[in-house]
């Protein structure tokens, strides 16, 4: 499979992934912003993959400016919201953008991307460029503290793994429940969460998305995964290693927990 179509498997995945969390939290985020982004204000999508919650809010928003920043430029270049800029941008590089500019950052779904030693200097400019007063607002999986771990064999084994896999790369499985530490540790103020346990392959659209989402993810991560059981090299075998915990999570209930935390920059602050 090429490069070009590799993205846009993954970008349709992200796209899904939108609409399913869109559709667990009922809104497009928390933060009591609304009347600022209704008057107008600067908002950074950080980490924005194809632009999925930048165009959305883009368009629902026509007076704030967007900016969408990520990794590989993978957002529209053409037929978006006037009021919408993209960027090619590592979260974890100092940021370009001037001090106090934004009113409102965006950011979620970096767990498997971002090392637990570099979430302090995101932190740090996520709060070097939000105005005094403005809101940062993170949504993270938390892969450790849900009935994900209460399943059968296949869930189980892919839990092992994949925790290795994360602990080998210095992430975090367990970073959504540490949101609101971590802001307030930062120095924001007013941190509130909300956790919303999503179904994987049951209890209906929402259910099936979510695993499509995680399936996805996980045939991506063949090789990774064939690292630490070589017997999935083998044709079929994580195939139906992915078949059978489908099936295992749909028979179980399983769910895996997200959580959404936002903060607010104080008022009077040196950054």
């Amino acid at each position: 499979m090429g490069t070009k179509q590799s993205f846009l498997i993954e970008d349709d995945r992200l796209h899904l992934q939108h609409k399913a969390l869109k559709l667990a939290f009922g809104t497009s985020f928390d933060a009591p912003i609304e009347q600022c982004l209704d008057e107008g204000t600067n908002v950074l999508d950080s980490a924005c993959g194809p632009g999925s919650w930048t165009l959305e809010m883009a368009k629902r928003f026509p007076n704030s400016k967007f900016y969408g920043t990520d990794l590989s430029s993978r957002f529209p270049d053409q037929n978006k919201p006037d009021n919408t800029e993209f960027r090619v941008l590592n979260i974890v590089d100092e940021s370009p953008f001037e001090s106090n500019y934004f009113g409102y950052i965006h950011q979620r779904a970096v767990t498997l991307g971002i090392k637990i030693a570099d979430w302090p200097k995101i932190l740090e400019n996520i709060k070097r460029t939000l105005k005094p007063g403005g809101w940062v607002e993170l949504t993270e999986v938390n892969l450790i503290n849900t009935t994900f771990r209460e399943t059968r064999q296949n869930v189980s084994n892919q839990d092992e793994i994949g925790f290795k896999l994360m602990a080998a790369g210095g992430m975090d499985p367990d970073l959504g429940s540490k949101l609101t530490n971590m802001l307030s540790e930062a120095g924001f103020v007013n941190v509130q969460k909300r956790s919303f346990d999503v179904p994987i392959n049951h209890g209906g659209e929402l259910g099936e998305i979510f695993w499509y989402d995680f399936k996805r993810g996980l045939e991506s991560s063949k090789l990774a995964y064939a690292r630490v059981h070589p017997e999935f090299e083998e044709p079929g075998v994580y195939e139906k290693f992915l078949e059978d915990m489908g099936e295992e999570s749909k028979i179980n209930k399983t769910t895996i927990r997200w959580t959404r935390a936002f903060a607010q920059k104080p008022l009077e602050s040196d950054d």
